[in-house]
C-alpha cells in the first residue's frame, strides 16, 4: 500500500517533492525518503538536531550535546489518553489499545515510545502506528493541519 512508486536522484528531488504535496494523503504516510552514500559531516551538513522537550535533561540531550551540530526545540508532542480515545478509525483500535497500555498518567509523547521500543517487547511497526496518533492529534501544528485540509476542527 505504501511502496515507492516514485524514485530519483538529488537532482530530481524538487519533481519527488510535488508529486509528494500533490496526492493529498495523509502527511504521515507522504514523505520523500532519502538515502545517503557517503561521510555525512554534522558540522558542515546538518543544520540542526531538533528534539522534543520531553528530552530536556536526559541523557538523550546530553549525547545530543556531544554532536558537532546546533539543538534546537519544538514545540512538543504529547497526547492525552482522552484525545486518543477519540479516534479509533485513524490507525485502528489495537493501536489506541497498545496506546493506553503504554501511556504515563494519560499521556503518550515520544519519550514513552522510545522507552518502549527500548524493552524489545513490542511490534516496531505497532509502535510507528501508536507514535503516528502522537504525531497527529498531539501537536498543535498538526491539529491545525488536519483541520484546514479535513475541516473537521479535530
Amino acid at each position: 500500500m505504501f511502496e515507492p512508486r516514485h524514485f530519483g536522484v538529488a537532482s530530481r528531488l524538487s519533481t519527488l517533492i510535488t508529486l509528494a504535496e500533490a496526492d493529498g494523503k495523509d502527511s504521515l504516510d507522504d514523505y520523500v525518503e532519502a538515502h545517503v552514500h557517503g561521510v555525512v559531516d554534522l558540522s558542515r551538513d546538518v543544520e540542526a538536531l531538533v528534539l522534543d522537550p520531553c528530552y530536556r535533561s536526559t541523557p538523550a540531550e546530553a549525547a545530543a550535546r556531544r554532536l558537532a551540530c546546533p539543538i534546537e526545540w519544538h514545540g512538543g508532542f504529547t497526547l492525552t489518553t482522552a484525545e486518543l480515545r477519540r479516534h479509533p478509525e485513524y490507525r485502528g483500535h489495537e493501536f489506541v489499545r497498545l496506546g493506553i497500555s503504554l501511556a504515563r498518567d494519560g499521556r503518550l509523547d515520544p519519550c514513552v515510545i522510545g522507552d518502549a521500543s527500548r524493552t524489545g517487547r513490542y511490534d516496531e511497526q505497532a509502535l510507528k502506528r501508536v507514535w503516528h496518533y502522537v504525531a497527529r492529534f498531539g501537536a498543535p501544528e498538526m491539529r491545525a493541519r488536519r483541520t484546514a485540509h479535513h475541516g473537521d476542527g479535530a
